[in-house]
């Protein structure tokens, strides 16, 4: 009987070790993408800063897509997660932002308000001279593994704005990095700022 309890306990223990080891799955972190974009031949780091504007910019573009009231019999007039940042999404399209953003929330938030826009404090125009790229994507089969997140974004980059490069000026790299997960965290969203000077 003593043998049975004993086994039983170590039995018990193994599958409570084992359980809390499954409960603790690896979770991709900003980092982790950062890391397998500068692999994959683009340099940029995390920064913390950038994981703060991804998730108020995710927040952004959630709050649009909860509002929208748009009835049309055609699905696709809908903003959705899908179809929200694209190169001609419904929120932000390639080089610019579309009309569905009415309160500049999504400008607010990635600091790209107009230097000379009215009621816009420093930290909402702190990135409209800078080059902005953003992708939201679906990632929900690759939830723990950086380095298809990372080409997945990679492959849906669009550029925020259409900042020129000219007279002497050049990008600076690395190029700072931050993301945030939606909810249910089948949808990511990557946000690179780089300085130009």
């Amino acid at each position: 009987m003593k043998m049975a309890k004993k086994f039983l306990a170590v039995a018990l223990a193994g599958v409570l070790a084992l359980s809390v080891l499954t409960g603790c799955g690896k979770s991709v972190k900003s980092k982790d993408i950062a890391d397998s974009l500068t692999k994959m031949g683009m340099n940029v780091e995390q920064s913390d800063d950038m994981d703060k504007t991804a998730k108020s910019t995710l927040t952004a573009i959630e709050a649009i897509i909860a509002s929208d009231t748009n009835t049309s019999a055609a699905a696709s007039a809908k903003v959705t997660l899908d179809n929200a940042v694209k190169a001609d999404g419904k929120v932000i399209k390639k080089n610019g932002f579309q009309s569905a953003d009415t309160e500049n929330k999504v400008q607010k938030a990635l600091g790209m308000m107009a230097a000379d826009a009215a009621g816009a404090t420093d930290a909402d125009k702190a990135n409209n001279a800078k080059q902005v790229r953003v992708a939201l994507v679906k990632t929900e089969n690759a939830t723990k593994d950086a380095s298809l997140q990372a080409a997945i974004a990679k492959d849906n980059l669009i550029p925020a704005n259409a900042y020129a490069v000219t007279g002497g000026k050049t990008v600076v790299e690395p190029g700072k990095l931050g993301s945030a997960k939606t909810k249910d965290g089948k949808y990511i969203l990557v946000v690179i700022v780089n300085d130009v000077k």
